[in-house]
């Protein structure tokens, strides 16, 4: 009985005594059974090693290029910054040459300005005439016949007005607000329209209104309407009129 004990426990415990130590069998793994070694690391040291001395040589050639393109980025604003002070100094003078030659120039502009005034004549028109063009040109507040209204012309050295050009028909157009008598008729000879002045009627610029002039009721006389167009009427019609004379 004791016998089968000690067999069965050398059976479960395999152990031999070899130069007096004990020794246990080395068991070996069953079939379908993973051996119960321990797991190393993918990495061994010398590589992780090898890796950090890659990493910091890596680091220390990042650092030496951003230097040597920091320098040369140093160098090249140094040497823009004093292109750009050359230009400026550059700009300066020429600023200040430019601006001597301009006072020059407004200086002999002035004289030349002087001296024009000086040469020009100086335009005067009596009171309640208006200048316009170096003629000056009186509006009636009254009313008289074409006639009557001539004579008025004359006793201030003056006619009725004469038209000679677009501007001036536009110029007694914007200031008149009623017909009014113009030194303009056709009394010696029916058609042969006449100025007072002896300006030639044919060659000269009209300003009739349409269908005028129709000497609708002996109509001899000419007027210029509110809208600034040549109407023909009775001359004995008492209307204001315009005189004008040349400035003095």
């Amino acid at each position: 009985m004791e016998l089968n004990i000690y067999e069965n426990a050398a059976r479960f415990h395999p152990v031999q005594l070899r130069g007096g130590r004990i020794k246990h069998k080395e068991s070996k793994p069953e079939p379908g059974v993973q051996s119960a070694e321990p797991v190393h690391g993918k990495w061994s040291p010398l590589v992780i090693y090898i890796i950090l001395a890659l990493s910091i040589l890596l680091s220390v050639v990042g650092l030496g290029t951003a230097f040597i393109l920091f320098t040369q980025m140093l160098s090249e604003m140094k040497t823009s910054d004093a292109d750009l002070k050359m230009e400026l100094s550059q700009l300066k003078n020429n600023v200040t040459g430019m601006s001597e030659e301009t006072r020059n120039s407004l200086t002999e502009l002035r004289t030349k300005i002087s001296q024009l005034q000086e040469n020009l004549p100086h335009f005067q028109c009596p009171d309640q005439w208006i200048w316009f063009w170096q003629n000056c040109y009186y509006f009636s507040p009254n009313k008289k016949d074409w006639a009557d209204a001539q004579k008025s012309c004359a006793s201030m050295d003056a006619n009725l007005v004469v038209i000679n050009s677009a501007v001036e028909q536009a110029f007694i157009g914007t200031l008149i607000a009623k017909r009014s008598w113009i030194g303009l008729s056709d009394s010696i000879s029916e058609g042969d329209w006449r100025w007072v002045d002896g300006t030639d009627y044919t060659s000269s610029v009209k300003f009739w209104n349409q269908g005028e002039p129709n000497n609708s009721n002996n109509e001899d006389c000419a007027v210029v309407l509110g809208s600034g167009k040549w109407n023909d009427m009775p001359c004995g019609n008492q209307l204001h009129w315009i005189c004008e004379k040349s400035a003095q």
